[in-house]
This record gives C-alpha cells, structure tokens and sequence, in this order.
C-alpha cells in the first residue's frame, strides 16, 4: 500500500488590490511519489463583475516555487478568494 504523503503547498486563488487580475494556484498529484506532481499557477484576468474570466497564462513551477509566489503575493496586499463561494446560480 502506498504511503500518503501530506500536502501543504497553496491550492486556490489570490485577487490583486485592484481587482484586475487573478491568480489560480493548484497541483496534480501523477503519482504517489513526492517528485511526480504538476504545481501549476495561472494568470487570469478579472471581467467588471468581479470574476476570473480571462485565461491569461500557465506557468508550471516546483512546490518551492509556488509556495514563494502565494507568499510574495500576499505580502503586497492580494488577497485569497473563493471562487465556489462567490458564483453566481
């Protein structure tokens, strides 16, 4: 049986101060193995009412990668925000 290992990298998105743009941070696990995982953080643009709607770009990074991005974004006032939450029916 194979060993889970415990994630803790950043998973969700970030909003900048203006409300322009949105950044998704989220991985793939390919297998059960620490290495084979795909960390991707993509860059969207945020439409007048509020939610990411303009695919930008992906950029695939390591963990260590993106856990200094979400911590760098952060530190210059972007905030996490929860898409789910905030749909519209």
């Amino acid at each position: 049986m194979a060993k889970v290992q415990k994630f803790d990298g950043p998973i969700g998105w970030l909003i900048d101060p203006n409300n322009k743009w949105a950044i998704h941070f989220d991985f793939k696990r390919i297998s059960h193995e620490e290495t084979s995982a795909d960390f991707t953080i993509d860059m969207w643009g945020v439409v007048p009412n509020g939610k990411p709607m303009e695919f930008k770009s992906r950029r695939k990074v390591t963990k260590e990668e993106s856990i200094k991005t979400w911590k760098q974004l952060l530190s210059s006032d972007w905030v996490e925000f929860n898409l789910e939450k905030n749909k519209t029916a």
